[in-house]
């Protein structure tokens, strides 16, 4: 009997692992780039830690973790729209212009370009991302009708102009 079996191992795996297709068991090292986390650049870890990190945000449910393969030679990558989003949405939204905007342009730590070059670690970057919606398009769909047609008359009161031309009329009277 072992007991490393496919039943066993999915019964420990993390949320973060089922959600994003991570092996919480791999300890080698992996690049991550978290897209407006505030840091500044990228760091090195392992999906074991990715994982465990990720399991600890409360935020877990609106985050994405995409991967975009680093071409050999390269020392920086550059961090398009579309390389936020997982295969299966790049394709579905590859009509939408924006896809091919430039959000980033991160450079590799120094010992990850050696790395890279030399032995050929390294091979994607796992980019860690919000999505505050789950696709481009929900946004207009959640947006309540008042919001998306913007007047004069709903942002002002209909008589706000009136009464004060009616006070300072008597006030100069």
């Amino acid at each position: 009997m072992t007991w490393n079996s496919e039943s066993t191992k999915s019964s420990n795996s993390s949320a973060s692992s089922e959600r994003f297709g991570l092996d919480q068991e791999d300890k080698s090292g992996i690049l991550v780039y978290r897209y407006r986390s505030g840091s500044s650049g990228l760091e090195v870890s392992s999906q074991h830690d990715l994982c465990k990190s990720l399991d600890t945000d409360p935020d877990l449910p609106h985050l994405r973790v995409a991967k975009k393969k680093i071409p050999r030679g390269d020392s920086r990558v550059e961090v398009k729209t579309e390389d936020l989003f997982p295969e299966e949405d790049r394709k579905k939204y590859s009509k939408y212009p924006t896809l091919k905007a430039s959000l980033a342009n991160v450079g590799l730590p120094s010992s990850a370009y050696w790395k890279r070059l030399f032995f050929n670690s390294f091979p994607e970057l796992y980019i860690v991302s919000r999505s505050i919606s789950p696709s481009p398009l929900s946004s207009t769909n959640n947006s309540p009708e008042s919001s998306q047609h913007v007047s004069p008359q709903s942002t002002f009161p209909p008589h706000h102009g009136a009464q004060k031309d009616q006070i300072n009329a008597q006030d100069h009277s």
